[in-house]
């Protein structure tokens, strides 16, 4: 999955799916239960870590102003629902599997200071015994302010852990209706 923001770092909801057609049979009444869900942001053309490709949380090494700081964000999330916006997404929201969201908040210029935070909610925290779906997933991302990188291209890479399951006839009805009302 490739993300590219906008000159200002930011970047409105996006999404990316994966196709799990292999895994997954309705007329077979067979689903996958997801037990974890891992993104890890990659910067492969970073001039600042070249020989690793890791990606430098922090998304503004000085405020733009001497009187203030930048605070940024970036998240990302797994779910069945195509949200029109990522600030609609929540751990509660329905038919989400985990949230990851990234914070940079640097200080005035000069100061010098810096707070990154990296929230995850996972399936394993939301949904113990593994979410199970019976369509393919959707991988929402947004960004907000994140200016270290408003003209790179960062990469996610996302690790999907999960078990074919058995769906029992109304399950899947009651999962394939509540898709349609959607």
């Amino acid at each position: 999955f490739d993300l590219t923001s906008t000159g200002d770092g930011s970047r409105t909801t996006v999404y990316g799916r994966i196709d799990l057609s292999q895994y997954i049979s309705v007329t077979e009444n067979r689903g996958l239960a997801v037990k974890a869900v891992y993104f890890q942001v990659r910067e492969q053309s970073s001039a600042a870590l070249p020989n690793t490709g890791v990606w430098d949380p922090v998304a503004s090494y000085l405020g733009s102003s001497a009187t203030a700081g930048e605070t940024s964000a970036l998240k990302l999330y797994a779910t069945t629902r195509a949200y029109e916006n990522a600030a609609d997404v929540g751990i509660a929201s329905p038919d989400v599997l985990c949230v990851q969201q990234y914070t940079s908040t640097t200080s005035p210029t000069g100061i010098g200071y810096c707070v990154t935070t990296d929230d995850w909610y996972g399936p394993e925290d939301l949904h113990p015994s593994g979410y199970v779906l019976v369509s393919d997933l959707l991988i929402g991302v947004a960004a907000d302010n994140w200016i270290r990188n408003d003209d790179d291209t960062l990469e996610v890479d996302i690790l999907l852990i999960a078990e074919s399951v058995k769906v029992t006839k109304d399950r899947m009805n009651e999962m394939l209706t509540q898709a349609q009302d959607l």
